[in-house]
């Protein structure tokens, strides 16, 4: 296989498995011909946006970036409508960007996606001016996000967030939202709501239809609040289920606003993005991306 020119690898070392996996991301790409890689290396999660930039202006043709959804958050800021194309590596925690483009946890997969060679062209979210890669949160799932250390997601994994939720989730407080799309507006209770521009969020999809191509915002909440209905909400997150509760409200939308009556953290990926009052819209096919063969308007 000829060797392929014009590719950096930035590995953010603060994300879960990059550490272990350095050597054998090397051994992946070399096997499939991407011996020439020019190889970065960050400690530190700040110094991703900078590096990924020089990256970018150096004139590389592919930005391959080994991490978890808050380094491909940053990957997505650095190539939103350039030619540089982005490859995923997915060594985090919770990989959902990945997951949205059919790659999931498995590594060799993604370097086959890469070495294969087919693009994509992929919605990016905007909430407040920012981009994000594939979902956001409002309320709880924000707050346990911000609470679960980074030394808890590298020993435990995806477990971090139940053991980093625990008290976020015991002092967690229901707040009034005023939810604005299409020119309707609906006021609820809730605890959480979720918004992807992608398709999954975790594992499974946040709506049966979500898709990272067709230039639509996913919502999900419940109106449920009390500790068991937000028990029964995140098992149905886990298991997909989400929609068949009888106090879901979801839709999609290609713009929302959102307001509520007391100041809530917006996280996007697992990084915090912004507060409430939050206005959120898409950016149409603003991101490309090597995607597996069976990767079909992301719903595959």
């Amino acid at each position: 296989m000829a060797q392929v020119s014009g590719t950096v690898v930035v590995l953010n070392l603060h994300s879960r498995q990059a550490a272990q996996q350095r050597e054998r991301v090397k051994e992946l790409l070399s096997e499939r011909g991407l011996r020439d890689a020019e190889y970065r290396v960050i400690t530190r999660t700040g110094e991703l946006p900078g590096e990924l930039e020089r990256a970018v202006r150096s004139g590389a043709e592919r930005l391959l970036v080994g991490g978890g959804d808050g380094s491909m958050v940053a990957a997505a800021r650095a190539l939103a409508h350039r030619s540089c194309v982005l490859g995923v590596l997915p060594l985090g925690t919770g990989n959902s960007f990945a997951q949205t483009l059919s790659i999931g946890d498995d590594l060799e997969r993604a370097v086959d996606a890469i070495a294969h060679g087919r693009i994509a062209a992929v919605d990016l979210g905007i909430v407040n001016g920012k981009y994000f890669a594939n979902f956001a949160t409002i309320g709880l799932g924000a707050k346990i996000a911000e609470a679960t250390p980074k030394l808890l997601k590298t020993l435990t994994g995806p477990l971090a967030y139940v053991l980093g939720g625990i008290v976020p989730g015991l002092r967690a407080r229901p707040f009034e939202a005023t939810i604005v799309r299409d020119g309707e507006s609906v006021r609820l209770k809730t605890q959480q709501i979720v918004i992807a521009s992608g398709r999954t969020f975790g594992k499974k999809p946040l709506l049966p239809d979500a898709k990272i191509t067709d230039g639509r915002l996913a919502f999900f909440t419940t109106t449920g609040v009390s500790t068991a209905e937000l028990a029964r909400m995140f098992l149905a997150l886990a298991l997909g289920t989400q929609t068949s509760l009888d106090d879901a409200y979801a839709f999609s939308a290609r713009e929302i606003e959102i307001r509520t009556d007391s100041e809530q953290p917006v996280n996007g990926d697992g990084e915090p993005i912004a507060t409430t009052p939050a206005r959120f819209r898409v950016d149409p096919g603003a991101l490309r991306v090597f995607v597996p063969p069976d990767f079909v308007d992301g719903t595959s």
